[in-house]
């Protein structure tokens, strides 16, 4: 029986499934809540396909409450590459929201979730951008970064040269060329990153140099439209390697064939990784 027409008895068998190789504290009531709303929404669904009645089932990510639309929103899968000042502009990554405006000879970019890139003009811009999150700002002249945030946390990385983070304190956060800097309410982490392999996502890749299958995962959910889930055994199996985000079909397979996990295809696009015994 196909995604689409799931009937509402593998909605139980789903949460049973991940219930049984995840563990009841892992399966998380978030999911559930959702899952149950989609077996909700799909009756309800039925029931107005029967009256004539029409209904949009979005996506939870997807929703945005009318009057508080962002002047961008990209979906599952698209990246975005918008033109500002001085030829310059920035690159959204899917799954992301911004506000953009221009105001006293800058570029202001509210960051409201997602990732966003900036990329300096070809000649040297004179036009200095400023890229605002609930966590922090970063004001910056012709110097190529990248901000990502998410309800829990910020990370800003660097290329060839170092930019300031300022935070809603007033804090300021140096963050040296080449650097990643993540910031949560543990505390603020700071590791060594290549540009070419941070904003490798730009041109489909994903490139994690010494790190886990969790952060492959991390990278490939803004692709796929619909969960992926993992044990934390397999979370934590160490990863490294080149993967493509345009094909993320063929990617977990290859994770499949390179790792020791199994992968199950469940009901909603929904897929669960766990480790092998």
């Amino acid at each position: 029986m196909s995604d689409n027409h799931s009937s509402p008895d593998a909605l139980d068998r789903t949460l049973a499934e991940m219930r049984e190789q995840l563990g009841l504290a892992r399966v998380g009531r978030a999911y559930e809540r959702r899952i149950n709303r989609r077996g909700f929404l799909m009756k309800t669904s039925t029931a107005a396909a029967f009256s004539g009645a029409a209904i949009y089932i979005a996506r939870d990510n997807d929703i945005v409450w009318p009057g508080m639309e962002p002047d961008v929103l990209t979906t599952t899968g698209q990246i975005s590459r918008i033109e500002l000042a001085s030829s310059s502009r920035i690159i959204l990554a899917p799954r992301t929201a911004v506000d953009i405006h221009h105001e006293q000879g800058t570029s202001l970019v509210r960051l409201r979730r997602g990732t966003a890139l900036y990329e300096p003009g070809g000649s040297r811009s004179t036009i200095p951008i400023r890229v605002e999150t609930r966590m922090g700002v970063v004001e910056a002249i012709s110097v190529p970064f990248q901000m990502s945030v998410s309800s829990h946390s910020l990370t800003v990385s660097t290329a060839n040269i170092p930019v300031t983070l300022r935070s809603l304190k007033g804090q300021l956060v140096p963050i040296p060329a080449g650097c990643t800097v993540v910031i949560t309410s543990s505390g603020v982490v700071r590791t060594t990153a290549r540009w070419d392999n941070v904003s490798a996502w730009t041109r489909g890749d994903l490139i994690i140099e010494s790190g886990t299958l969790h952060d492959i995962i991390v990278g490939l959910r803004p692709y796929w439209d619909g969960h992926i889930v993992m044990s934390p055994r397999a979370a934590a199996i160490p990863a490294a390697g080149l993967f493509s985000l345009l094909q993320v079909n063929r990617t977990l397979g290859q994770l499949s064939a390179d790792f020791p996990i199994q992968i199950a295809y469940l009901p909603f696009r929904t897929v669960l990784l766990r480790a092998i015994s």
